[in-house]
């Protein structure tokens, strides 16, 4: 697995030699999310459970923490 824990697109967890550019755009929105809130999108539990929420789970709405922020942005 090539990537960062808190930023890592799910199929690069699958195969990390056949990823493209999407993989980058899931990253930046993971960075933006913490840009917003301060907080990594999925921000409890080990490495290993980190993973697979990227898989298997949406995070906690931007809303949560910045009830101020943009709807078309957090869209």
């Amino acid at each position: 697995v090539i990537g960062t824990v808190d930023y890592i697109a799910p199929e690069q967890l699958l195969d990390s030699h056949r990823v493209d550019g999407r993989a980058d755009l899931y990253s930046l929105g993971c960075t933006l999310y913490f840009v917003l809130t301060g907080k990594r999108p999925f921000d409890s539990g080990t490495w290993a459970v980190r993973l697979m929420m990227h898989q298997h789970s949406e995070p906690p709405s931007v809303f949560e923490t910045r009830p101020d922020a943009p709807p078309d942005l957090v869209e």
